[in-house]
């Protein structure tokens, strides 16, 4: 299902399905809406975040998902993502769904790029329009980000001038029909960094009402050391890291093992995505199922298995049993703070139809923390990653104390030789003795901290992680290190378009 926006009538949902022959690429605005200021540009932009979400599909395809047998809620793409098939879902929660709603998105950034450029004096865009041009050209950025790193094969310098990624928009569409072409990785990770660049010059929090609702400084500079993760240029990452967060870290990371673990149920799910939450960066607003079905608990989900793997490593390390962790999952835990919280929304005041939404927290606090953790372990900067884990466990564990810290000793005695040994870490970076322990520890954590919200896929994809799936009185499914299935199957409507199928 997809929701009306008052902003635009033509989706790519629409462009797809329909007889029409508009492009498969192709949205634009409500022809009556027409753009002649900077409040209207700003009303554009709402509608230039992807109203779908990739958490459900990219969940169902990683080690954070195991088999809970029948008699639990079936989803197409749990299922179909679960045995790492070509999902073949259209609608919400699905890679078609999710394709659909970034180039929905990207056409309205670009409805909006192309106006406030005509408005150019001496080649100069006017001050007022500068953060509303700034935002739209990193949500252009931002999405070809996202859709390159599922379409197509992850950012590895060796290969990235022949890999194929994903078509690169940047014009809006004037014509009933246009070629389009899948872009090099290199080329679309290009086109990236100078959107990107550009748009951080721009962004200033002070021009929206609820500046965490947009990209505003904090999310911007966190999504720019993601694309410095991915790139490999450690110092960027730290840099664009310590702009998000600020200088005191701690005062922006999620509290747990606090102000939460001291709140009822409600008063959690509610918590988790208000804008006044420090942690959150940006909250977009979705239509998914994902965070609705966490009470129904789909078949291909959260287990003793996977509990077991998530926390014992980190009570061996810290000699804590006192863990708060995040997660959208009524059942199995260890003090699970519930998250993601939905509303349900009818298609008028008589109908019993209507869409399940959630406000999720896209970008957060603790992805800029870890993100600057791996550079430093990168950069050989060991002791200033041992420093962020401590910052994050504090806010995660009841009663940290100095006995609870990180250490090399304890960090090897965890990790070393002992973890990960059935898939090591292959990233296209070379990784020695000690920098592997301490990158197992640090995505042992993270896995941790971002379970059910899709990220965990991204760190199997650029680690080159092996995957094995349980099967409930069957024999277990897997995916390779370098299976072509880790990189999704081009969408059907748009294979019709002519673009490339990826291998299989």
């Amino acid at each position: 299902m997809m929701n009306n926006k008052i902003l635009y009538t033509l989706t790519i949902i629409a462009a797809l399905f329909s007889t029409s022959c508009d492009n498969y690429l192709d949205t634009t605005p409500d022809n009556g809406t027409t753009l002649d200021s900077e409040v209207k540009v700003k009303e554009l932009l709402t509608s230039a975040y992807p109203e779908n979400t990739y958490g459900l599909f990219c969940f169902s395809m990683s080690d954070n998902a195991d088999d809970k047998g029948m008699g639990h809620t079936s989803l197409i793409s749990n299922e179909q993502g679960y045995f790492w098939e070509d999902l073949t879902d259209v609608s919400q929660d699905s890679p078609a769904g999710y394709w659909d709603a970034c180039y929905s998105a990207i056409a309205h950034a670009n409805k909006a790029i192309e106006f406030i450029e005509t408005k150019k004096e001496d080649g100069l865009i006017p001050q007022s329009y500068l953060p509303y041009y700034g935002e739209a050209l990193v949500i252009r950025a931002y999405c070809h980000f996202m859709m390159v790193n599922l379409w197509g094969t992850h950012y590895n310098p060796a290969t990235a001038d022949t890999d194929l990624g994903v078509p690169y928009v940047t014009e809006v569409e004037n014509v009933v029909f246009k070629d389009y072409k899948r872009e090099t990785v290199a080329k679309v990770y290009d086109l990236i960094e100078k959107d990107l660049l550009e748009g951080l010059l721009y962004i200033n929090d002070e021009a929206y009402d609820v500046a965490k609702y947009h990209f505003n400084s904090a999310a911007a500079n966190t999504f720019a050391s993601r694309f410095y993760l991915y790139k490999g240029e450690w110092q960027k990452v730290i840099d664009y890291s310590n702009a998000a967060m600020g200088s005191i870290p701690a005062a922006k990371l999620r509290d747990l093992s606090g102000k939460y673990k001291a709140m009822g149920l409600n008063e959690q799910v509610a918590e988790y995505s208000l804008a006044t939450e420090p942690a959150n960066f940006m909250l977009t607003s979705n239509v998914t199922y994902w965070f609705y079905y966490f009470q129904a608990v789909v078949q291909y989900s959260y287990t003793p298995v996977i509990k077991q793997e998530l926390f014992d490593n980190i009570f061996v390390m810290t000699g804590s049993n006192e863990w708060c962790q995040s997660a959208a999952s009524f059942g199995e835990g260890d003090d699970l703070i519930l998250k993601w919280g939905y509303f349900f929304k009818r298609m008028d005041v008589n109908s019993d139809i209507g869409y399940y939404y959630a406000m999720t927290p896209k970008i957060v606090a603790e992805e800029a923390l870890f993100n600057r953790m791996e550079a430093n372990v990168m950069l050989k900067k060991y002791s200033e990653a041992e420093q962020d884990l401590d910052l994050y466990f504090e806010k995660r564990m009841t009663d940290f104390s100095d006995e609870n810290k990180v250490t090399e000793e304890k960090i090897n005695a965890t990790y070393l030789n002992k973890s990960h040994a059935d898939s090591p870490l292959k990233p296209w970076y070379t990784l020695d003795e000690k920098t592997r322990t301490y990158m197992n520890c640090v995505l042992d954590t993270r896995r941790r901290e971002f379970y059910y919200n899709g990220l965990r896929w991204f760190d199997i994809r650029r680690f080159n992680l092996k995957v094995e799936h349980n099967v409930k009185d069957g024999t277990p499914v897997v995916l390779q290190e370098n299976d072509a299935r880790k990189v999704l199957q081009i969408p059907t409507s748009a294979l019709q378009y002519g673009l490339t199928p990826n291998a299989r």
